[in-house]
């Protein structure tokens, strides 16, 4: 199993189950059922890229009469202040040397990059994700206000540029392109020093070494039937814990 910066993320919870691991990373099922915010994200990515994840192509959700559902037509008119940036920014999506959805993989590691195209700030090639959020500008807890503080952002970030080096040798930047919903953008690059990417490195160390060690035990469950009742793979689950824990308290 090559690493990916999802598998870091889940490894990284304390409360993530082996068995979720195995059902989510081994055969590729959904952990959770999209929500309408990630919905929009993939549609925004869709009609802006061409494409979301996996190269595939998000639909918008649709009323009884065969309208588009408010939500995804107005993420439209995003898409093309959207495209007004990248064009200002000189990012041309028909440009030869132009991937969209491209994935990364080196030997060990694998990215899905929303995008490889020129340098915004220079010759060569960078990497961008483009974001989509329903957060205001300042949203400092949900949002994207203070970027050195989102550990998730920061780790597809680092795992992203160090993938990219062990396929190319070499090292790009990396860019957050974040679009909001109420007409802003953030352009957020992320500069990694050697300490920064070693430090990446030991969060792929440590995932691989819990992995290994799931494998020695078939991915064994470890939920308790108030977690395990609220999974998706509950009915299909080998391991799931049917009966409630007993909380003995002596005095």
């Amino acid at each position: 199993m090559k690493i990916s910066q999802s598998l870091i993320k889940m490894v990284s919870k304390h409360d993530h189950c082996p068995k979720q691991v195995y059902y989510s990373f081994v055969e590729g099922k959904e952990l959770f059922e999209p929500s309408e915010a990630m919905l929009l994200g993939r549609y925004f990515e869709t009609e802006l890229l061409g494409a979301c994840r996996g190269g595939e192509k998000q639909e918008p959700r649709y009323l009884k009469g065969g309208n588009i559902a408010k939500p995804f037509q107005d993420c439209l008119d995003l898409v093309e202040f959207a495209r007004g940036v990248f064009n200002n920014l000189g990012i041309d999506l028909e440009a030869h040397d132009t991937e969209v959805q491209y994935d990364a993989e080196s030997e060990t590691l694998k990215g899905a990059i929303d995008l490889l195209a020129k340098d915004i700030q220079g010759d060569g090639m960078a990497l961008y994700d483009v974001k989509w959020t329903g957060t205001k500008e300042d949203d400092r807890w949900n949002g994207w206000a203070n970027p050195e503080e989102k550990e998730e952002a920061i780790i597809q970030a680092a795992h992203y540029v160090l993938t990219m080096y062990e396929n190319t040798t070499d090292w790009m930047p990396f860019y957050f392109l974040v679009f909001g919903r109420d007409f802003w953008v953030k352009i957020i690059k992320y500069e990694f020093t050697q300490d920064g990417i070693e430090q990446h490195k030991g969060r792929i160390a440590y995932t691989a070494s819990v992995i290994k060690e799931y494998i020695k035990n078939d991915y064994k469950g470890n939920g308790s039937l108030n977690k395990c009742i609220q999974c998706p793979f509950f009915e299909e689950c080998p391991d799931k814990a049917s009966l409630p824990k007993i909380e003995t308290v002596t005095i």
